[in-house]
């Protein structure tokens, strides 16, 4: 069951770290430009926090696309890289390397204004 501080800390978080992001991706589509959004996802299936809902947090995808897993042994936003965790470090960057080299993503359809269809999610 959401308590008043967990649906309080959701609402926060889209205000801050997704709305403004979608505002931008939007206007960028709008004005005809191929837009490419992603949303990384991932919570650590052991999360010692559960009682707080980490959840997926501010840059917890940096080590997924750096490979820097080994740097961060005791973070609870990583929790504990198992092969399934790497493989989706990989696919993430992966991803990521082919859009900064190409401007788009072979298998990542471009974003369309004001719809969630074309948010790519990596957990």
């Amino acid at each position: 069951m959401p308590t008043a501080a967990r649906v309080f800390t959701a609402v926060q978080t889209d205000e801050l770290f997704r709305d403004g992001s979608m505002r931008i991706a939007d206007h960028h589509a709008a004005g005809g430009n191929a837009t490419y959004v992603y949303e990384f996802d991932y919570r650590p299936a052991e999360d010692e926090h559960a009682q707080h809902a980490l959840g997926a947090t501010h840059c917890a995808d940096l080590p997924f696309l750096f490979n820097t897993f080994d740097a961060y042994p005791d973070s609870p936003m990583l929790g504990r890289p198992t092969d399934a965790v790497r493989t989706l470090g990989r696919t993430f960057a992966t991803a990521v390397a082919e859009f900064v080299t190409s401007g788009s993503v072979n298998d990542w359809l471009p974003y369309t204004p004001a719809t969630a269809a074309r948010v790519r999610h990596f957990d």
